[in-house]
C-alpha cells in the first residue's frame, strides 16, 4: 500500500495540536460552567418571580427544556428561551409537578414531626427512602414532558412504570442528587452559583441517556 504526502509538506509536530485541544478543552469546561451558572440563575429569578410556590416548578421545567436542547447540540437564546417557556408551561408544569411535590410535602412534613423522636429511625430511614423516590419521580416527569408530546396524564403513569421497570434509572438520579447535596451542604455558597444548574443539567442528561436506550430496545422487544 502506498502513501501520499501531505501538499502542505511534513506532518507538523504533534506539540500544538496538543496545545490546541487542550485549549480546546478548557474552553469546554469554562462554557459548560457559565452555562450551569446562568441556568442556575434563572431558576432561582423566575421561581421567586412565580411566588415560589407556584414558580419552582415551571422553572425546573424550563431548565430541564433548554438542558435537553444543549445536550442535542441545538441552538438556542437561553434566557430568552427560558422566560418563553416558563411563561408557557406554568399552569402544565405546576400541574405536572403537582403529584410529586404533594408527595415530597407530606413527608417531609413527616420528617419534620419525628424529629427527635427516640426509636424512630427506620421510619425515618424510610420516609427518606421515599422522598428519594418521589424525587426520581419528578425529574422523570420534567425530563419525560420535555422529551416527548406525551398528556399529562400518561407522562405521569410513564414515569412511575420507568421506575419500577428500570429501578437503575431512579438509583443513578437518587445518587446525583445526593452527591450534588453533600457538595452544597460541604460549600453552601454553590447553592446560588452552580447546585441547582448542575443538578439539573446532569439528570437532564442521565435521563435522556435512559430515554435513548429505551428506544433503541423497542424494535427489538417488537
Amino acid at each position: 500500500m502506498t502513501t501520499l504526502e501531505s501538499p502542505r509538506g511534513p506532518a507538523a509536530p504533534e506539540g500544538p495540536a496538543k496545545g490546541a485541544s487542550r485549549v480546546e478543552r478548557w474552553y469546554g469546561w469554562v462554557d459548560a460552567v457559565a452555562y450551569v451558572g446562568l441556568l442556575n440563575l434563572l431558576v432561582i429569578a423566575f421561581t421567586v418571580a412565580g411566588g415560589v410556590v407556584a414558580g419552582w416548578a415551571p422553572a425546573l421545567a424550563a431548565a430541564t427544556a433548554c438542558s435537553r436542547a444543549r445536550l442535542r447540540g441545538d441552538v438556542q437564546r437561553v434566557v430568552r428561551d427560558f422566560a418563553s417557556r416558563w411563561r408557557r408551561q406554568f399552569v402544565h408544569a405546576n400541574l405536572l409537578a403537582a403529584p410529586s411535590a404533594a408527595v415530597l410535602l407530606c413527608l417531609g412534613l413527616n420528617l419534620i414531626a419525628l424529629t427527635d423522636r427516640p426509636g424512630t429511625g427506620w421510619l425515618r430511614a424510610a420516609l427518606v427512602a421515599a422522598a428519594a423516590v418521589g424525587v426520581a419521580h419528578l425529574v422523570l416527569v420534567l425530563t419525560m414532558d420535555a422529551h416527548y408530546e406525551l398528556r399529562r396524564g400518561r407522562c405521569i403513569r410513564l414515569a412511575w412504570s420507568f421506575l419500577v421497570r428500570f429501578p437503575g434509572a431512579p438509583l443513578l438520579l437518587v445518587a446525583t442528587t445526593a452527591l450534588v447535596v453533600a457538595a452544597t451542604a460541604f460549600v453552601p455558597g454553590l447553592l446560588p452559583v452552580l447546585a441547582i444548574g448542575a443538578w439539573v443539567h446532569l439528570c437532564t442528561a442521565l435521563c435522556l441517556s435512559f430515554y435513548a436506550a429505551n428506544d433503541r430496545n423497542l424494535p427489538a422487544a417488537t
